[in-house]
């Protein structure tokens, strides 16, 4: 019997958290590292079941289980892990409408970024590598304004509202999701308040289902940088964390960035060496490009895990078809 081609197989990435938590900017560095034409990215807003005025007419909110089609959303995930194309909804967030279907077809890696990654068994069981964003909630709130506002055409009383009325939404349907992830990122702010990433520190929390990577111990090299092994998180589990100051020096960014290269490059698979401008951007007030070492060093620990994620979900597969077929070789 011939062995399947598990090359072709999709690695399957989760990024969940609130709306407003940063997932759109942290997965925008993917398409520069890996090339646009490896990754399949997709927003699980798509599947809501009811639009923005349906779901003011009947009083829920887009976290509410009953306003998203999970059903479809499984079938759908299901089908890209098998390799499938897909013709996938569309929801237009400029105005607030389903749209669509639009075809989907699965890369080598598939992002899948939104509210309910792991709300679902049937959904959170497909992902090989899962990341929860979790910044500090003054930080988050002032991001969704930001985006609402210059990008989704809302007012600021509107969007106040908003969170004001899925409150409790979140805390039942959103950061219960949190306990799935296999890696949590923590954006926090310094001694002086500030909402720009810029000057963000980042809290990376490692959980210990996830394998320890070989270069963490070279990042005591950087002074801005502090590492903690085997840690209770705030969910009860072990962990182990790095911490990223915000006011890393560019020296000691490049420093750590040169490190993980030489720990990606030709170990995991192939993955484009962006320059350091590259990683990291992120959007300010009036749409200005701004750079953030914390965020660009987050970024290159991610693209690191997914590589490894895919080379472990690869053996996986492996060790199960041979398993299988050393069953079948049994009972011929």
């Amino acid at each position: 019997m011939a062995q399947a081609d598990t090359s072709r197989r999709p690695i399957f990435v989760g990024i969940g958290g609130d709306s407003g938590a940063g997932k759109t900017t942290i997965t925008s560095a993917f398409f520069g590292l890996f090339g646009t034409e490896r990754i399949t990215s997709i927003c699980l807003d798509d599947y809501h079941s009811l639009d923005r005025r349906q779901r003011g007419l009947i009083g829920l909110t887009a976290l509410d289980p009953r306003a998203n089609n999970f059903a479809v959303m499984e079938e759908q995930v299901w089908c890209l892990k098998r390799g499938e194309a897909i013709q996938k909804p569309v929801y237009d967030h400029s105005h607030g409408t389903l749209t669509g279907p639009e075809l989907v077809k699965p890369r080598e890696v598939v992002i899948m970024q939104g509210l309910h990654p792991y709300l679902i068994p049937g959904v959170r069981h497909a992902f090989d590598f899962r990341v929860w964003l979790d910044p500090e909630p003054d930080l988050r709130l002032q991001w969704k304004l930001q985006r609402d506002i210059a990008k989704r055409g809302y007012t600021k009383e509107q969007v106040l509202a908003e969170v004001d009325a899925r409150r409790s939404d979140v805390q039942a349907y959103i950061e219960p999701q949190r306990q799935h992830a296999d890696m949590v990122v923590h954006f926090y702010r310094g001694p002086t308040w500030s909402a720009d990433m810029g000057n963000l520190s980042v809290r990376i929390i490692q959980r210990h289902r996830l394998p320890r990577l070989d270069f963490d111990h070279e990042l005591h090299a950087a002074d801005s940088i502090r590492i903690a092994l085997d840690v209770i998180d705030q969910d009860e589990q072990r962990a182990d964390v790095i911490e990223i100051d915000g006011r890393i020096t560019p020296a000691e960014a490049q420093l750590v960035e040169d490190n993980i290269w030489a720990h990606v490059h030709g170990r995991h698979g192939h993955v484009h060496h962006v320059p350091p401008e590259r990683l990291g951007t992120y959007e300010q007030a009036a749409r200005s490009q701004r750079h953030s070492d914390p965020l660009a060093l987050t970024q290159l620990v991610l693209a690191h895990r997914i590589l490894s994620a895919q080379k472990s979900f690869l053996l996986q597969v492996n060790e199960h078809e041979h398993e299988h077929l050393a069953g079948e070789h049994r009972h011929m």
